[in-house]
């Protein structure tokens, strides 16, 4: 190998060390996105799990308040 080669191969392996280099960053970020976005997704579901309790209770309040009226209204149920 004359010294252009060696030139040549010392280039290419800097660049590879800087690839690598590039990928050990990036997956550094996105472990760390991974992980802020697996805290938003736990908020997210404790809150749909949460709203939709609520809506479930008024729901049933708004129907049992309906059929109370009814009742009390048409004299039915009795």
């Amino acid at each position: 190998m004359d010294s252009h080669e060696l030139i040549l191969l010392g280039k290419i392996d800097g660049k590879l060390d800087g690839i690598t280099e590039h990928l050990g960053r990036q997956d550094t970020r996105l472990t760390e996105i991974d992980g802020r976005l697996r805290t938003v997704e736990q908020r997210a579901a404790v809150l749909g799990a949460t709203s939709g309790g609520v809506m479930a209770v008024g729901t049933t309040l708004i129907i049992e308040g309906l059929k109370a009226w009814y009742a009390t209204k048409f004299g039915a149920g009795g």
